[in-house]
C-alpha cells in the first residue's frame, strides 16, 4: 500500500521527520484516529513497532463480529468505508463446552455442574451483574468503600459461589486480563463488565453471542481500507518508539530504537497501556499514571492458532468455543472464515501463569501442550493441525488492561487526560466495550478529535465528551 513504508532500522540515519500529529500504534484505534486528523486537513504520521498493521484485532484469520444495536461504530466506519456487513452463517446443533464439565446450554452453564453449583452460578451472574449496574464508569472509586478490598475470587464466593463457580470465574478474568481471579480487583472487574453493558454482556461477548453481524473480510479488511485513505508514505512500519520529549516551543520529539527521529506538535498513543512502561517522557508522566509504569499489573496473554484441513470439532457436534479450566489455556474460539477455500481454525488464548510457563517451553514442546489440553476439553483425540501461528507480545489478542483497585482514584481524577501535548487512544482509554473493536474505534475517535480542537484553539470548541 502505498500509505505504508518499511523502515530499514539496521543502521541509524538520524533523519528528521515532522508532521502536525505523530499517532504511535498503527492498530485499529491508531487508524481511525490518524485518518481523522487527516480528513482534519493537518498532516499525520503513524509509527509501528511491528512490522504489519492492524494491531491485535487484524492479526491470523478469524472474525471479530458485532452487535449492530451496541457497536454502532464498527457499522458506521464500514458503512463509509464501502465494506459489506454480512450476517454469520448460522450453524444448528453445535454445542459450547466446558473442560470437564460437558456441554453448555443456553443459559451458558455447563451440564456437568451440579444442581448446587447451577443454583450457585444463577446467584452469583444476577447479583454481580446488579452491582454492574450500580458503577458509575466516570467515578470507578464511589464504591471503594464496598468492594476496594475485595479479588474477584472473594467477589464471587460473597455471592454464594461454590469451588465450581470460583474456578469458572478464574477462566473469565484469564481470559479478559490474563491474571488469575485472586489478582484482578472486584471493583475495576465490575467496571470493565459496565463498560461492555454488564457482566451478562461481558460473558456473552467472550463466547461471540449477540454478535449478528462481521465485516466482510474480518477487522483486518476495515485496517486495510483505512491504510489505504491515508496519504503516501503516512505509516511507518518497523518504528519502535523509545523516548517523547516534550520541548519549550511546544514541540515533542520522537526517538526510535532504529535512531530515527520525528518531530510534532501533538502526539497520540494508540498502544496498548504497556507502552506507557516501554517509552522514556520528558517530562515523566503526571502522578496519577505513574502506576503504569509498572510492569507488576500487567496480565499474561498469547493466542497460538491451530489451522486444520476440515472443522473436525462441527463434525463432533461442537461450535469450537470452549472455556477451558484446567492447563495453559483459557478460552478456545472456532476462528475459520467461511471461505470454503481456506483452512479451518481454532484459536487457543493461554494465559496467566500456567500460560507463562508454557510460553518458556521451546515450541515443540508447547504445541504438543497445547494439544493435549484441546483433547482435554473435546474429550477425543485431535486431529495434528496442517498450521500453527503464534501471536506473541505485541499482538495479545483479547487481554485487556486491569486497573488495580489501589488505583482506581488515580483513574477517576485522570480520566486519560492529556499529558501536555501527549494523548491516548489505546484500548484500555476506552470508555465503551473494552477488548473489543468498538472500543478501539471510540478511543481513536474521542483522542483524534481532542487533538483537532487542541490544534485549533480559535475556533473556540468545547471539551470532547469522554463517553
Amino acid at each position: 500500500m502505498a500509505a505504508v513504508q518499511v523502515m530499514a532500522p539496521a543502521l541509524p540515519s538520524r533523519q528528521r521527520r515532522s508532521a502536525a500529529v505523530i499517532v504511535v500504534g498503527a492498530g485499529l484505534s491508531g487508524l481511525q484516529a490518524a485518518h481523522h486528523i487527516q480528513s482534519s486537513g493537518s498532516s499525520c504520521l503513524l509509527l509501528e513497532a511491528t512490522d504489519c498493521v492492524g494491531g491485535r484485532f487484524a492479526q491470523g484469520p478469524g472474525r471479530h463480529g458485532f452487535d449492530g444495536a451496541r457497536h454502532v461504530r464498527m457499522a458506521e466506519l464500514a458503512r463509509r468505508l464501502g465494506l459489506g456487513v454480512e450476517s454469520p452463517q448460522a450453524r444448528q446443533g453445535e454445542e459450547d463446552t466446558a473442560q470437564g464439565l460437558g456441554a453448555c446450554g443456553a443459559d451458558g452453564i455447563p451440564e456437568g455442574f451440579t444442581a448446587d453449583d447451577r443454583r450457585a452460578l444463577i446467584r452469583v451472574r444476577t447479583n454481580v451483574e446488579a452491582l454492574c449496574q450500580r458503577v458509575d464508569v466516570n467515578r470507578p472509586a464511589e464504591l471503594m468503600p464496598n468492594y476496594g478490598t475485595m479479588t474477584v475470587r472473594e467477589l464471587v464466593a460473597s455471592q454464594g459461589g461454590t469451588a465450581a463457580v470460583q474456578h469458572l470465574a478464574n477462566s473469565w478474568t484469564l481470559t479478559l486480563f490474563g491474571l488469575g481471579c485472586h489478582r484482578v480487583s472486584a471493583l475495576y472487574f465490575l467496571v470493565h463488565c459496565k463498560c461492555g453493558g454488564g457482566l451478562l454482556q461481558t460473558l456473552s461477548d467472550l463466547a461471540g453471542g449477540s454478535q449478528n453481524l462481521r465485516v466482510s473480510g474480518g477487522v483486518s479488511r476495515l485496517c486495510e481500507e483505512l491504510v489505504a485513505r491515508l496519504q503516501p508514505g503516512s505509516v511507518l512500519l518497523s518504528q519502535h518508539v523509545d523516548r517523547i520529549d516534550q520541548t519549550p516551543g511546544n514541540r515533542c520529539v520522537l526517538t526510535t530504537r532504529s535512531g530515527e527521529v520525528f518531530q510534532c506538535a501533538k502526539v497520540i498513543l494508540a498502544g496498548a497501556a504497556s507502552q506507557c512502561r516501554t517509552i522514556d517522557f520528558a517530562p515523566d508522566l503526571g502522578a496519577d499514571k505513574q502506576w503504569l509504569r509498572d510492569p507488576a499489573h500487567a496480565g499474561f496473554s498469547r493466542s497460538m492458532i491451530l489451522l486444520f484441513d476440515q472443522p473436525w470439532w462441527r463434525e463432533r457436534g461442537f461450535s469450537g468455543r470452549a472455556q477451558a479450566l484446567d492447563g495453559p489455556m483459557c478460552m478456545v474460539l472456532d476462528s475459520s472464515s467461511d471461505d470454503a477455500d481456506t483452512l479451518s481454525a481454532l484459536t487457543c488464548l493461554v494465559a496467566g501463569e500456567s500460560g507463562q510457563e508454557l510460553w518458556l517451553k521451546p515450541e515443540d514442546d508447547r504445541r504438543q501442550d497445547v494439544l493435549r489440553n484441546l483433547e482435554a476439553i473435546f474429550g477425543e483425540k485431535v486431529p495434528f493441525p496442517a498450521g500453527v501461528m503464534e501471536l506473541g507480545p505485541e499482538t495479545d489478542t483479547l487481554a485487556c488492561l486491569a486497573v488495580p483497585a489501589a488505583h482506581l482514584r488515580d483513574l477517576e481524577r485522570d480520566h486519560w487526560r492529556p499529558e501536555g501535548s501527549i494523548f491516548f487512544a489505546g484500548s484500555a482509554a476506552s470508555f465503551v466495550s473494552r477488548g473489543h473493536p468498538e472500543g478501539a474505534l471510540a478511543a481513536g475517535s474521542r483522542a483524534s478529535e481532542e487533538v483537532v480542537c487542541a490544534l485549533q484553539p480559535t475556533l473556540g470548541a468545547g471539551p470532547v465528551p469522554r463517553l
